[in-house]
């Protein structure tokens, strides 16, 4: 597990994204199986669509997870975006990579963005479709 900082500059000009995750990404002693990159995933509305810039078998993977976990509201198997996250420098290395997002969160950089905001019940979907994917990953 890591956590990753600098990933998002609030959009000032001159500043990298993905700082983090790209050295890490570029300097792995044991290169993983697989990346799984969760962002914004706390929206009580929350929508979590498949995503262009991430590993498609993994992300089918996941999403059918969710579905036998009867979560197809929320991680809905429809692309929307194509993001750079923290889950990208990871693919360019050949790693395969998926990054669950929720990138319709409407607090997304204001002062709006506070802890209030945070639901329960989104964290807990994801936590649970990650905890039974570790452990069928592990079972192989």
């Amino acid at each position: 597990m890591a956590f990753f900082d600098a990933e998002d500059n609030g959009q000032l000009d001159g500043w990298d994204w993905c700082v983090g995750s790209d050295y890490m990404a570029k300097h792995l002693e044991v290169q993983p199986a697989a990346v799984v990159v969760v962002d914004m995933i706390g929206d009580a509305d929350q929508q979590l669509y498949l995503e262009r810039n991430s590993d498609p078998t993994l992300q089918k993977q996941l999403w059918q997870i969710a579905a036998t976990l009867g979560y197809t509201e929320t991680f809905i198997s429809a692309y929307r975006w194509a993001i750079l996250d923290d889950h990208f420098p990871f693919t360019q290395q050949g790693i395969p990579a998926v990054d669950i997002i929720d990138f319709d969160y409407p607090y997304w950089h204001t002062t709006q963005d506070t802890a209030d905001k945070v639901s329960p019940d989104s964290l807990e979907r994801v936590g649970r479709v990650l905890e039974v994917w570790l452990e069928e990953s592990h079972q192989q």
